[in-house]
């Protein structure tokens, strides 16, 4: 009986010592994951979230070149038709002026 006890404490003491193994198994790889998401401050790794930052502080960026972009075309765009509808006005002129003469 006492035999009996003994190998059951050895047993119990057994599947307590591979339990907290696992468990220590899986708080690291919990942690692996957490600095994979997160970061970590320690090592200096960004993590997905601060990759997610970064895109989002560059796309913020490419949008204001963008919105730059399609101003400049505005205006070039504008300009040219000013340019070319004064040219216009300027041949109808002539033309109506060497006619009148």
């Amino acid at each position: 009986m006492d035999q009996d006890f003994k190998s059951e404490l050895s047993q119990m003491e057994h599947r307590l010592t591979e339990m907290e193994e696992k468990i220590d198994g899986i708080d690291s790889k919990l942690t692996q994951v957490i600095d994979a998401i997160l970061g970590n401050r320690l090592t200096k790794a960004g993590g997905f979230m601060h990759d997610i930052e970064v895109l989002k502080e560059k796309i913020v960026t490419l949008e204001k070149k963008q919105e730059k972009d399609d101003e400049f075309k505005k205006k070039l765009t504008w300009g040219v038709g000013l340019i070319v509808s004064i040219g216009l006005i300027i041949q109808y002129i002539l033309n109506v002026y060497s006619n009148f003469k």
